[in-house]
């Protein structure tokens, strides 16, 4: 007997049954019910079937966020062709690899993205104009189209989609998702933010990353609405859609919500928002008190990786604060512990690497065994990130291995130096990195953004450090710097920091 197809596709469909007048996705000029988004895909199934796209091969997305996405998506998973996920900040030399990896049937590319397959073997190249075209995206392609599709028989843990690692230590990887794993993850996210099909997500993190994939998964298992910010919006547009949607939850970084505060952020005393997620690197706890008490919405950090479909963990803000640096508990559908290089578990507050497990892991690696054997060769998920977990079951992020500073036989944590920082007001941004020393190894580099009016010298910093951490981790360098390189959900790029010279003056 054929298992049970659980995945994002029967989420979905059982939505635009259950709930077909409702609006599924706001793009623009453009909105769609589930009953309309539901016939699109049906329609975009039935011309890549025509296509001769068959169950494996892999198609391209290469588009700004919006319904087309979700089109392409839902019909690639309804066929058992696997969507790949390209970014579009990559350059062209990166895109030409990745397709070559892939080896590509096709690719959905919006025109003003034409240029980055230059290099690229994207097998056959759709444009999809998607803001432009008054009839919709894909009607003049499907047009002639039977709607209802002659679908294949398919494998219950067929992979959905693949996207590519930021390869920080190499090539990037090909990290494959199934059906059911986008599902497992969809509803767990949806239990733990309480989501139901009265909401409606503002959608600002790309469907490329993780996490604004995972968001808009929830959206389409429990109902909701997927309100989709333009690509070219600014954070007073973004505000104002925010505002005209009635948006419930979002997660918007800091870049964009913080601005927000000049911009008449509750108007005629209403802001429709009622949840916000953040990070593990969410910084200080307190700069987000604001969101709670001024917007009445509900704080939410936590942790997770591109591996097992999004975030693991949540915690909510009271727990941040009685808990500083903790990246919570794990959701309904994830089981996490920390083990040792040999794969045994250590005792609680012992350190060693996370590591999780339960239906919302990879498959493994596209075309990767080895790496694929290293990430899950001990059952569980290797996330390649050092940690501990006390007795409440609360995990705590240290790092990532690679990032580890070894100085003089000893370790040091990037999170424990950034800590210390956490709690000088003067101090907006900070985050450390090891770099040469010829003494001791490595030594600890840190970068510092300041308040705008502070007034604060190297001398008073490693003064501050006193008493707070152990001498080897103060940091021997400090470089006063406007910003700190992070990714679009707030992530800090320590191997770009590692990446930048030293020089005598900024020793301590």
């Amino acid at each position: 007997m054929k298992a049970h197809d659980f995945s994002l596709d029967t989420l979905f469909k059982a939505c635009a049954t259950q709930h077909a007048k409702r609006e599924a996705s706001v793009d623009g000029a453009q909105r769609l019910t589930y009953a309309q988004l539901n016939q699109r895909v049906d329609e975009l199934a039935a011309w890549l079937i025509g296509k001769d796209v068959a169950p494996g091969d892999r198609v391209a997305i290469l588009l700004t966020d919006g319904s087309p996405y979700l089109i392409i998506l839902l019909a690639c998973g309804r066929i058992g062709a696997i969507a790949v996920l390209l970014n579009w900040r990559l350059a062209p030399a990166e895109i030409a690899w990745i397709a070559g990896n892939a080896e590509l049937s096709m690719t959905f590319a919006n025109p003003r993205f034409e240029s980055l397959l230059d290099a690229a073997d994207a097998g056959e190249i759709v444009l999809v104009d998607e803001h432009h075209d008054p009839r919709g995206a894909f009607e003049t392609i499907v047009a002639k189209t039977p709607s209802k599709p002659t679908l294949p028989e398919l494998e219950p843990d067929r992979p959905l989609y693949m996207m590519y690692t930021s390869g920080t230590t190499g090539r990037p990887k090909g990290c494959l998702q199934s059906g059911d794993a986008v599902a497992s993850s969809a509803m767990g996210f949806a239990v733990r933010r309480d989501f139901t099909k009265e909401d409606r997500l503002l959608s600002v993190n790309p469907l490329f990353h993780v996490v604004g994939m995972q968001q808009v998964a929830a959206m389409l298992a429990c109902g909701g609405c997927s309100v989709f910010a333009g690509r070219d919006d600014d954070n007073a547009a973004i505000l104002d859609l925010l505002h005209r949607e009635a948006c419930t939850t979002t997660s918007a970084f800091p870049t964009i919500c913080f601005p927000w505060l000049e911009m008449e952020p509750v108007r005629e005393g209403i802001m429709p928002l009622t949840n916000y997620t953040g990070g593990a690197g969410m910084g200080k706890p307190q700069m987000y008190e604001f969101i709670e008490r001024d917007w009445d919405a509900r704080v939410v950090g936590g942790y997770g990786q591109t591996e097992v479909c999004g975030f693991a963990t949540f915690i909510d803000y009271g727990d941040m604060l009685d808990h500083p640096r903790s990246i919570g508990w794990t959701m309904p559908h994830v089981e996490m512990t920390i083990l040792d290089p040999e794969g045994n578990k250590v005792q609680p507050g012992e350190e060693g690497e996370i590591c999780l497990r339960g239906p919302s892991v990879m498959l493994g690696y596209w075309r990767n065994p080895e790496a694929t054997k290293a990430a899950l060769g001990h059952g569980w998920l290797r996330t390649g990130d050092l940690g501990t977990m006390d007795d409440l079951g609360l995990g705590y992020l240290l790092g990532r291995e690679k990032e580890l500073i070894k100085t003089g036989g000893e370790n040091v944590y990037p999170a424990e130096v950034d800590a210390v920082f956490a709690d000088m007001l003067e101090v907006v941004d900070a985050g450390c990195c090891g770099v040469p020393d010829k003494q001791w190894g490595e030594a600890v580099k840190a970068f510092v953004v300041l308040t705008p009016e502070a007034e604060l010298s190297r001398e008073e910093i490693t003064a501050r450090f006193k008493g707070k951490i152990a001498g080897y981790k103060r940091p021997r360098y400090i470089e006063f710097v406007d910003s700190l390189p992070r990714d679009p959900i707030g992530k800090l790029q320590r191997k770009e920091l590692s990446e930048r010279p030293v020089s005598p003056d900024q020793a301590t």
